[in-house]
């Protein structure tokens, strides 16, 4: 750059040249009358404070590393080229990320449905081995099980002994809990 000229004289152009002998000046300059511009173009369309913050560092980021690659002819063009395929690269990457989320969510609701069912088997199959109980034992069962009642309660229902009442119940358990173990098996 020449050292005469006013760096805020210089064309879009001469500071694009500037750019490409590594002066500094020159990138300062760039980011000054572009980065209002481009942050406003970005969200416009984005929306959103952040990621138009991300894009605006990131072109800036890589027109200083690549400076020495290109020759930039029109440096506005080419500054909200940049910004269009930044923009195209978060849509993608949010299209990517929204892609990923609906198979997750896919998988864990199917995940809840299949774990559901197989409560729901397994719950039938536990009402089916309480079926299969013998009759009074299966009554004594239900009636602690179900209908919440006490060994003292069921036997003055059924006029029963307490310690028969208690037995049959353990017996009940112990039966169900065999065949459960068989069943968890199964299932796990």
């Amino acid at each position: 750059m020449d050292p005469n000229n006013n760096i805020f004289d210089i064309s879009d152009k001469g500071l694009a040249d500037s750019l490409k002998n590594d002066d500094q000046n020159s990138f300062k300059e760039i980011y000054k009358r572009f980065r209002p511009k481009l942050y406003i173009f970005a969200f416009n369309i984005i929306n959103d404070r952040d990621v138009c913050e991300e894009i605006i560092q990131e072109i800036f980021i890589d027109l200083w590393v690549r400076r020495n690659e290109k020759e930039i002819e029109n440096l506005s063009a080419y500054l909200y080229k940049a910004v269009k395929f930044q923009i195209y690269k978060q849509f993608r990457k949010k299209k990517l990320i929204d892609k990923h989320l609906a198979e997750f969510d896919e998988f864990t609701s199917s995940y809840n449905v299949e774990e559901h069912f197989e409560f729901k088997e397994l719950f039938s199959r536990v009402e089916s081995i309480i079926a299969k109980l013998p009759k009074q034992r299966r009554i004594i069962f239900q009636l602690s099980r179900d209908e919440g009642l006490s060994a003292k309660e069921i036997a003055n229902k059924l006029n029963l002994s307490e310690q028969t009442v208690r037995n049959q119940i353990y017996s009940a358990l112990k039966e169900i809990r065999a065949s459960i173990k068989i069943l968890l098996i199964f299932f796990f």
